[in-house]
């Protein structure tokens, strides 16, 4: 799953992503699948799975991508009609925007032997809606926080431990302080921002239905935390135009730690030349909790061979195709006996203990049909709060109105 829309290179960029004509594939009657795309290392791995798909089905499967944000803002456009492409990657917090355009599976789930059973059960939950499925899961994963094992060891400050408390924390913040080095880099993307505050004070910001709460006395509370980080010089500002901001800030070296899902260790690990290590996120009093999200694929209802598409996307998340896949450190496969591989190829020393706490405490993450517009809201009026230039009650209400609530 990619949740960042700036990591995209300007080469893939120019790639376009169309449908066709008949909503099922180029003029050679193969299939077409469309995918986010965020570097030409992204390009040749989906290649390789768009392959798999390819002999699944026994049709050609063309491979269309475009940066994260361009992908949605096409897609929404493309869905129902003859130029959607057939194969549609799908994020679990937007299934339910998309789910008009998209074709439920459990028939041709229950037709053939997909064993649904090999699949992570939140995984499979996350890319369901309404009690039907929409899309065949390849990633899942908790959010944690990574850190900067090397500036947290000249700091004199140990290896947090999975659980490790809010109280915690803020004692290494003010020793990587001392050693003028600033701890968290903020973020107020909705995924990001949502885990940080679910694991400080229980603040669930959507509730399963897909409705806002932002009105809690808890909500602001967990902001007006990270404002406080912020005003100490524990967190750096946040930058709501930028949402690569605290990548870059960790990734260079200017914040310790960043909250993030397990799609950004490959990223993170080519970028950094130090060590990175992984923790859960400081737990608060309510105990220790994140969210989960992932992504997967499913089928336009305009698609003219939803047979055929389906053995493509059976083939896509096969053993061997997300074991590859996991090898690679690319995602952490919804395939729970092919999760292993990426542990074990993940460059990252003592990375499982942690992320199985995470994965323990771990809930999906619900969508929304206002989700796109809550990020945008973020974007906008987010950085306002965390970086304590207004109440964050005052903000979120702000929000809340323009979202209808």
């Amino acid at each position: 799953m990619k949740t960042r829309a700036g990591i995209a290179v300007a080469a893939v960029g120019a790639l376009a992503l169309t449908g066709c004509s008949s909503g099922s594939g180029g003029s050679d009657g193969g299939l077409v699948w469309s995918m986010w795309i965020g570097s030409t290392e992204d390009q040749a791995a989906w290649e390789t799975v768009a392959d798999a798909g390819a002999e699944g089905a026994g049709l050609d499967v063309t491979l269309q991508g475009a940066p994260f944000a361009d992908y949605w803002t096409k897609l929404s456009t493309q869905l129902g009609t003859d130029a959607a492409p057939c194969i549609v990657s799908m994020q679990s917090l937007r299934v339910n925007q998309f789910v008009d355009g998209l074709l439920p599976l459990d028939d041709l789930m229950a037709s053939g032997d997909f064993d649904a059973a090999a699949f992570d059960e939140g995984a499979m939950a996350a890319l369901a809606y309404d009690d039907q499925q929409f899309a065949i899961p390849y990633d899942t994963g908790p959010l944690v926080m990574y850190y900067n094992r090397d500036a947290l060891e000249a700091a004199g400050v140990s290896d947090p431990a999975p659980g490790w408390s809010v109280s915690d924390f803020e004692d290494a913040a003010a020793a990587l302080a001392d050693n003028d080095q600033v701890a968290l880099a903020t973020s107020v993307e909705d995924l990001y921002l949502e885990a940080t505050l679910l694991s400080y004070n229980g603040t669930q910001l959507l509730s399963e239905d897909g409705t806002y709460n932002l009105s809690s006395p808890e909500a602001a509370e967990g902001v007006e935390w990270l404002a406080g980080l912020v005003a100490d010089g524990y967190a750096t500002r946040a930058d709501g135009a930028d949402a690569t901001a605290d990548d870059n800030a960790f990734t260079n070296g200017s914040a310790a730690m960043l909250v993030g899902g397990p799609w950004q260790l490959l990223d993170l690990n080519s970028k950094t030349d130090f060590e990175v290590g992984v923790a859960t996120i400081p737990a608060g009093d309510a105990g220790q909790a994140t969210y989960a999200a992932g992504s997967g694929f499913g089928i336009s209802t305009t698609c003219d061979d939803p047979e055929a598409a389906f053995a493509a996307i059976t083939a896509m998340t096969s053993a061997d195709i997300l074991g590859d896949l996991a090898e690679q450190g690319r995602a952490f496969p919804a395939r729970t006996a092919e999760q292993q591989a990426w542990y074990d190829n993940s460059g990252v020393d003592g990375l499982q203990e942690p992320f199985d706490s995470a994965l323990a405490s771990a809930v999906p993450l619900p969508g929304s049909a206002q989700g796109d517009q809550f990020n945008q809201l973020l974007a906008q009026y987010g950085a306002q709060m965390v970086n304590g230039d207004r109440p964050a009650a005052d903000v979120l209400a702000d929000i809340a109105s323009q979202l209808g609530g």
